[in-house]
Order: C-alpha cells, then sequence, then structure tokens
C-alpha cells in the first residue's frame, strides 16, 4: 500500500490564542489605509497579555526596525467567498480571495508590516509601533523581526497592484486649521488625517467626478471625527476637510 492508497487525515481544528491588543489611531475600520506604511503619521501600541507580557519573549527586538504581526480581522464577517471585488480595481472587477488581501478570508488572517518605535518593559511589555494598518482592538497572534536583506525584493511581480495608490491632495477649512491649532498633537493629527484622506477612503464606487459627489463624509481618527467632502479646483480633485469635531462615546 502506498501513500496515495491511504484514506484522506482531516486536519485538526487549530486553537490560536491572541498574545496581545492593538490599542490604534484608528477607532474604526473605515478610512484605515489598505496597506501599512502608507500613512507614517498612524500610532498604536501592541501590549502583550499575559503570560506573554514577559520581558524575556521580547529581549534584543529593539535592535531591529521593523516587524511582522499576524493578527485576526476581527471587524470581518466570518464568512468567505471565492471571489472578491478589490477597491484597488474600481470595486467591480472580481478577483480570486487569494490573489487579493481582502479581510474576508477563510481563516481572517491579516498579516502587517509595521515600523518598531519602542519597546516598553516597565510595566509588563507595551511596542510602540508607527506606520500601521491596525483597527483598535485588533487581536495578534505573532511577532516576527522583519530581514531586508531575505525579504526585500524589488523584482517582484506585483500583479494588479504595480504601484501605490495615486494619493489626492487635501485641503482644510479655516475652521478645521483652528481646531488642529488647539490641540498638544495638532501637527501630528494635521499629517495622519493628510495621509489617510490622500488615499481617499470614499467607496469606489463613490468615486467619480467632484461635482457630481456632493456627499459629506466623515472618518474617525483617534478621539475626533473628520468631516470632509470633495471638491474640484482648476479640474484637480482634492479631499477638503470642513469640521473635525469630538467623536461620540463609543456605543
Amino acid at each position: 500500500m502506498t501513500d496515495r492508497d491511504l484514506p484522506p487525515v482531516e486536519p485538526a481544528a487549530v486553537t490560536l490564542t491572541p498574545i496581545g491588543r492593538i490599542a490604534s489611531d484608528y477607532p474604526d475600520k473605515f478610512g484605515i489605509p489598505r496597506q501599512p506604511g502608507l500613512a507614517s503619521a498612524a500610532r498604536a501600541t501592541l501590549r502583550l497579555l499575559p503570560p506573554f507580557d514577559d520581558p524575556l519573549a521580547v529581549r534584543g527586538l529593539e535592535t531591529f526596525s521593523h516587524l511582522w504581526l499576524t493578527f485576526i480581522f476581527h471587524h470581518s464577517p466570518a464568512r468567505w467567498t471565492p471571489l472578491v471585488r478589490p477597491p484597488r480595481l474600481g470595486g467591480n472587477a472580481k478577483q480570486g480571495v487569494f490573489a487579493t488581501r481582502s479581510t474576508h478570508r477563510p481563516n481572517r488572517l491579516g498579516l502587517s508590516l509595521v515600523e518598531l518605535v519602542e519597546v516598553d518593559t516597565r510595566r509588563g511589555v507595551t511596542l510602540h509601533l508607527r506606520g500601521h494598518d491596525l483597527v483598535d482592538g485588533t487581536p495578534v497572534l505573532d511577532i516576527k523581526p522583519y530581514l531586508a536583506w531575505a525579504e526585500s525584493r524589488p523584482e517582484a511581480r506585483s500583479g494588479f497592484a504595480p504601484a501605490p495608490p495615486a494619493s489626492l491632495p487635501v485641503t482644510f477649512s479655516a475652521a478645521a486649521e483652528a481646531t488642529l491649532l488647539a490641540r498638544e498633537d495638532g501637527d501630528s493629527l494635521r499629517d495622519l488625517i493628510r495621509q489617510v484622506l490622500a488615499q481617499d477612503p470614499r467607496p469606489a464606487y463613490h468615486r467619480k467626478a467632484a461635482e457630481a459627489d456632493a456627499r459629506r463624509y466623515g472618518v474617525r481618527l483617534r478621539d475626533v471625527d473628520v468631516r470632509f467632502h470633495a471638491s474640484l479646483a482648476d479640474d484637480i480633485e482634492a479631499l477638503h476637510v470642513v469640521a473635525i469635531i469630538p467623536a461620540a462615546p463609543a456605543a
């Protein structure tokens, strides 16, 4: 009897335990850049949970500048389909789910490359991160250091996303600027707003000529709601921030 004659063995169920959770500049998934590194002003902390919060577990981690985080898309439904509609293709063309980075995956697993700013072991373990794409509360399953010499492949093909998405100009109303000037974190918040909106978080099917899109949108960042709309000047489309208001408490 050969291996081919043996009955198939069903894989055992796998139980994954989060090692930590993210506290993030992104309280809601709407508006989060669709890839890490597109908003370098985005801040987050990863606090490890017991028993993984032993400082010995991160000894030497501070010598690395970037980390791979494996996490769960916990805001995505626990269902999947073999075909999805990537926003990069306008939300109309379908691609196989395994040919995309869609959140609607069989096991809802995500992989993100983030910048490590600081390792804090004064009380447990907290990692300070930057340039991430993780919603607040994200369960993290694993951490691995990024090795540029092994994992950077500039010659690699990137399929239907061969280059970074185009960025839109972002402008601020006088009222929005006044709000930013009154905040201690006004400069970094302005950078974050500009970097997030430049990626155009509007649904793909809303991205039409600015004069035809009079909707007002809102994206929640840190503790504020950023209200904006599309504008058109000299045939150049931009997103205009009209107001920055305190966010309503989470339900």
